[in-house]
């Protein structure tokens, strides 16, 4: 009745975290001029733009499914529970446009709207619409329009029960891996035709990203099987645990690099990879930190009351439990 964590998903939220401050760096900062590096520019064009984005809309949709799922399994009015916490999401997204015009907070709260009534169709529809909207979105250049498709392909993971029972699904992932992989040379070449003879970028992104990151996936959850992966990965899985909270930070640790080493004007692509290399490894130093006393992240934390108007049952359960054996 999913009623445990699923740790697979928080080492994949973790593992698009890292990418996705690769990516958003330099639309952050806004410099006037950046000096490009070709090693930099070769990763960020075929391994890190779109890539990441696209997965943290698929674990969005896996999301949504979970966490209706569980508000059903309660008796709760799960629609209405998460309208709110939509809304919430929405308000959070608002403010941090702010800071960084492009994120994505504020788009996936309107595109969860959308969502909703498809809990309720089957699943086999959901992944037949989510092909043709798929199919669409990277006619259209990718970017947002991967969102919905995102979301419905998560969401049918979430119906078939893939990561609550990844040992079942395990051929399907290798599977799924190996005809990724095959296919990486032909989209990889397709994006490099268009992007430097025709110069149609966003279109070239938009065919190889689901590919790049089907493989991605796959890989990663294959290779979380073992024991020593797992540990070996930990603070992954620590900063995608608080996804929202880490979010948020590296926009206000980018701003505050920027700030300090006066980045608006000219700057060097490997400083801003250097910067984010380092922000991200002070989330894997805070996140572990945090983790041993807490058991959800701050902004998690307030998302929650937020979306419910109250503390949780078993976040009172804990509160209490806590204070007595301080009592002792």
């Amino acid at each position: 009745m999913m009623k445990q964590r699923i740790d697979t998903l928080d080492f994949l939220r973790g593992f698009a975290l890292l990418g996705i401050i690769f990516a958003n760096i330099t639309l952050i900062i806004l410099p006037s001029s950046v000096q490009s590096n070709y090693f930099w520019s070769q990763i960020l064009n075929y391994a890190v733009h779109e890539r990441f984005f696209i997965i943290f809309s698929f674990l969005f949709g896996i999301g949504f499914y979970i966490f209706m799922t569980r508000a059903v399994n309660r008796g709760d009015k799960s629609t209405a529970l998460f309208i709110k916490r939509l809304i919430v999401l929405s308000i959070f997204g608002l403010i941090h446009q702010f800071f960084q015009l492009g994120e994505a907070l504020l788009p996936y709260a309107l595109f969860g709207f959308i969502l909703i009534p498809f809990y309720r169709i089957k699943p086999k529809i959901n992944f037949i619409i989510t092909v043709i909207l798929l199919i669409l979105a990277v006619l259209l250049g990718g970017s947002y329009f991967m969102i919905l498709p995102m979301f419905l392909l998560g969401l049918c993971m979430g119906q078939w029960g893939v990561f609550e029972n990844i040992t079942a699904h395990q051929k399907a992932f290798r599977i799924v891996q190996i005809s990724s992989l095959c296919l990486l040379p032909a989209v990889l070449f397709i994006q490099y035709l268009l992007m430097e003879e025709n110069g149609q970028i966003d279109l070239a992104g938009a065919i190889s990203a689901p590919v790049v990151s089907a493989f991605y996936v796959t890989t990663l959850t294959l290779l979380l099987r073992h024991d020593m992966i797992q540990k070996l990965l930990t603070p992954l899985k620590y900063i995608g645990r608080m996804a929202l909270t880490n979010y948020l930070v590296q926009t206000a640790l980018i701003l505050t690099a920027s700030s300090l080493f006066d980045l608006k004007g000219h700057v060097h692509q490997t400083t801003l990879m250097n910067i984010a290399f380092i922000i991200l490894i002070i989330q894997m130093i805070y996140s572990t930190i945090w983790f041993q006393y807490f058991k959800i992240g701050p902004m998690e934390f307030i998302w929650k009351i937020a979306t419910y108007g109250k503390l949780p049952e078993r976040y009172k359960t804990n509160a209490n439990h806590s204070k007595l054996l301080q009592e002792r």
